[in-house]
């Protein structure tokens, strides 16, 4: 599956180097996206309720499909085990942990009892990730708090893919209040003049935690981000 981690950033990057002048692709002037800036405190996951999703599929038929999505956005199917890769191998990273950055939720913190993953391709290089993990009551805070360190700790990192040096950055991202608590954040990769942006957020709706990524090579609206992860809240809550 196409994961926008540092591995989905660094393919379209590469990919947008191979396309300039293209419209779509990043101007070679870094913009921050609206809303963003330093970090503030961490936010207080809410308490446990016991309402652990235990069955993937069922996890799966809570998230956003195609037909609750905006505009030409298209769903990438699961590639089979034959098939070639999605992604490139994992480019390293400096620090090397930074690469885990975006990775699914179940694989940056484990133990979850059930988790689910859904892409959607757009135009321009365009992408829309959510992913979804539920948590025992006990393993649920640290979780969350984990999720939330790791754009903190990597404010500033580089990484190389095939040669191609690319240089990330996180900031805060500010988004109205979701679910039962949340958090957002921009990863912006720039490379050879190109920039892609990635607008992250981090919720949680019981013992689920959610994260939805909209990646584009261009500043992101917030607010495209906070429709879509509040209609994810609301999908999950049925």
């Amino acid at each position: 599956m196409m994961r926008v981690d540092s591995l989905r950033v660094g393919a379209v990057v590469s990919a947008c180097v191979g396309l300039v002048g293209v419209a779509g692709c990043g101007s070679d002037d870094t913009v921050d996206s609206p809303g963003s800036g330093p970090f503030s405190a961490a936010v207080t996951a809410a308490p446990g309720t016991g309402s652990v999703i235990r069955d993937s599929a069922q996890l799966s038929a809570g998230l956003l499909a195609a037909t609750d999505l905006p505009g030409d956005f298209a769903v990438v199917p699961p590639r089979g085990e034959s098939d070639e890769p999605a992604v490139p191998p994992a480019a390293l990273t400096d620090p090397p942990d930074c690469g885990r950055l975006l990775s699914p939720i179940a694989q940056q913190w484990p133990g979850s009892a059930a988790a689910a993953s859904v892409q959607f391709a757009g135009p321009s290089f365009a992408t829309i990730d959510i992913d979804a993990a539920s948590y025992p009551d006990a393993a649920l805070v640290p979780a969350f708090d984990a999720l939330q360190a790791q754009p903190r700790r990597c404010t500033s990192y580089s990484g190389d893919d095939a040669g191609v040096r690319i240089e990330y950055r996180t900031s805060a991202l500010a988004q109205p209040p979701a679910g039962d608590a949340g958090s957002a954040f921009t990863l912006t990769a720039t490379s050879e003049g190109l920039t892609l942006t990635s607008a992250t957020s981090l919720v949680q709706v019981g013992n689920t935690l959610v994260q939805v990524v909209v990646t584009a090579p261009e500043v992101v609206d917030p607010g495209v981000l906070a429709d879509l992860t509040a209609a994810q809240v609301r999908k999950l809550r049925g």
